[in-house]
């Protein structure tokens, strides 16, 4: 009896982990930092892209703002139904919600809240940043907490397997 309680306790233990460390969890290979700094500094207008994971849509007028996520926000013109035109791409590293009152674009990226100016689709525009107004364990959680990660040296835009 003592023996098969040595023996399901032995097994108990490696299947869940206990002793092993988590640096060997394929999650939590060489991590690919950004500063706060450049992340603050990396919003910007750039040229239409194909939409590959979009998140929320919100309706601005005849404009289609499409969240990208984790990267940003589509500018759509959506003045012909029929045929709506990608018109920009505003790069917003970490973002996942949007929200428009008037005139304005809220967009979070990671802990921070950044406004944009859209009043005028052809000179969009940052116009303030609220910092660390979110929690930064908004990342997924095993990049902080498993894998220990240093938050204080930036964002995690993701893991190298190698």
């Amino acid at each position: 009896m003592i023996k098969q309680t040595v023996v399901t306790l032995s097994f108990m233990a490696m299947i869940t982990g206990c002793g092993i460390e988590y640096r060997d969890d394929p999650r939590c290979a060489k991590s690919n930092y950004m500063t706060y700094e450049e992340l603050r500094a990396s919003v910007r207008v750039e040229e239409s892209r194909e939409i590959k994971d979009a998140g929320k849509i919100y309706v601005y007028g005849d404009t289609l703002l499409v969240n990208e996520k984790q990267k940003g926000v589509h500018i759509i013109d959506n003045s012909d139904k029929i045929n709506p035109i990608n018109k920009a791409f505003v790069n917003v590293l970490g973002s996942s919600d949007i929200a428009v009152k008037d005139g304005y674009m809220m967009v979070d990226s990671f802990m921070d809240l950044v406004v944009i100016d859209i009043h005028d689709m052809n000179n969009i525009k940052e116009v303030n940043r609220t910092i660390n107004i979110f929690s930064k364990g908004d990342q997924p959680y095993y990049w902080n907490n498993i894998c220990g990660f240093d938050l204080d040296k930036g964002v995690i835009l993701g893991v190298d397997n190698d």
